[in-house]
């Protein structure tokens, strides 16, 4: 096979479009693969009536290598003089309009990417990073115009953070783990942002938002849904868990300033061990923390408090659930352990939210597990130089998108 007729072939090239020559430059590893166009006349983009062939512009596209090296394809492009819609330039087969690669080396970007840092990719392909964005940004539009946004009965929002200082964006995913969309902030025009999205029916078919306490997140929700809202916030075990855990510890801290010398050094090997679950407390953790729970008296009923609440969340679906919730809500008061009490409010406040959760069995744990992964997708990148890239950056890995070419060849 002649050398034009193999990247006749590779190209997908018909008639008109011809390769006519192949040329290599050994002092400058590169390949240059001319092709031309054949026939005086062409079909107007817009309206593909015959007209005539206006001009031609040259241009020059970055292919996939050939072996080690870098392969360009050259062309002078007709432009075509329409009655109707004046002159404008022919779409060649190889390549998206006013790109400068070709289609089969964008998808290899693309495929690299979805496995390695921008940065590996920038090294492998000789790219700036500058150039690589783009890649990103153009498949990325692409696959958000071909979306269907079908799955949102059940919605998550977590924010994560774009780095120091409390800079933080909004995510709103799906159970599916698809990120339908981001946007800056954390704030209640953040998830309002992220709502506009979301088609028409959303508003109809959603039947739970899981998130966490954000007084923020709650009103723009209930600004979005209207009355539905009431129904679907949804308040996850994690959150109430985190709540409560911060609450044992704080009392803890509190005791342990009461406590003589001699005794503060044991209390804080077992730090750990009054944040975890009853059913996670080895033997010898057990003991220990029995013993303590002579002498560090509010920690040891805070403690009892977590779990009890726990086993509220475990036990319990719908049926009998508000009464044992309002009964251990009853009990925290008297206590007089403030950080407790505290905590109790908070859980009094959310009541109906956490109930929505119970009842539909949702939880926010795929949203954190959502962020984990965009935290090592920016810790691989090295960080972002602006939330634009972020945002981007999320929605190519995380927004389960068609990027490819269609027309595959």
């Amino acid at each position: 096979m002649k050398d034009t007729a193999l990247y006749e072939a590779i190209l997908g090239l018909v008639s008109p479009w011809s390769v006519s020559s192949v040329q290599l430059d050994e002092s400058s590893h590169r390949i240059t693969v001319t092709v031309v166009y054949a026939k005086d006349t062409v079909q107007c983009p817009t309206c593909q009536k015959t007209v005539r062939k206006h001009d031609s512009r040259k241009r020059v596209w970055r292919h996939l290598d050939t072996c080690q090296f870098e392969t360009y394809i050259e062309a002078k492009i007709p432009r075509c003089d329409c009655p109707k819609h004046g002159v404008q330039t022919l779409p060649v087969p190889w390549a998206s309009s006013g790109n400068r690669y070709t289609e089969l080396f964008e998808a290899k970007i693309i495929e690299a990417l979805q496995t390695t840092s921008l940065l590996a990719v920038a090294k492998l392909f000789r790219l700036s990073w500058g150039a690589i964005d783009r890649i990103m940004g153009r498949a990325v539009s692409r696959g958000l115009s071909r979306r269907q946004l079908d799955n949102v009965e059940h919605l998550l929002v977590d924010e994560t953070a774009f780095c120091r200082g409390h800079d933080y964006v909004t995510v709103l995913s799906n159970r599916a783990g698809q990120v339908i969309a981001v946007s800056d902030g954390k704030t209640a025009e953040s998830l309002t942002a992220c709502y506009a999205v979301l088609p028409m029916k959303a508003k109809l078919q959603t039947r739970s938002v899981s998130m966490d306490m954000s007084r923020a997140f709650i009103n723009a929700t209930e600004t979005y849904f209207g009355h539905r809202a009431k129904q679907i916030i949804s308040i996850d075990h994690f959150h109430i868990a985190k709540l409560l855990t911060k609450a044992v510890d704080d009392v803890r801290k509190q005791d342990v300033e009461s406590l003589p010398s001699s005794m503060k050094r044991e209390c804080h090997r077992t730090r750990y061990g009054w944040l975890k679950r009853n059913d996670r407390l080895n033997k010898q953790l057990r003991v220990r923390i029995c013993e303590l729970s002579k002498i560090m008296v509010n920690t040891g009923l805070s403690w009892v408090f977590k779990e009890q609440a726990r086993l509220i969340w475990k036990r319990n679906r719908v049926r009998g659930a508000k009464s044992q919730w309002l009964e251990w809500l009853a009990l925290i008061k008297p206590s007089g352990i403030k950080p407790m009490i505290n905590a109790a409010n908070t859980v009094r406040e959310h009541l109906p939210r956490i109930l929505n959760a119970m009842r539909m069995r949702v939880s926010n744990g795929l949203a954190e597990a959502i962020n984990a992964q965009i935290q090592y997708i920016k810790l691989r990148a090295r960080g972002y130089r602006n939330k634009s890239r972020f945002k981007m950056a999320i929605l190519f890995h995380f927004g389960q998108l068609d990027m490819s070419f269609h027309h595959k060849r």
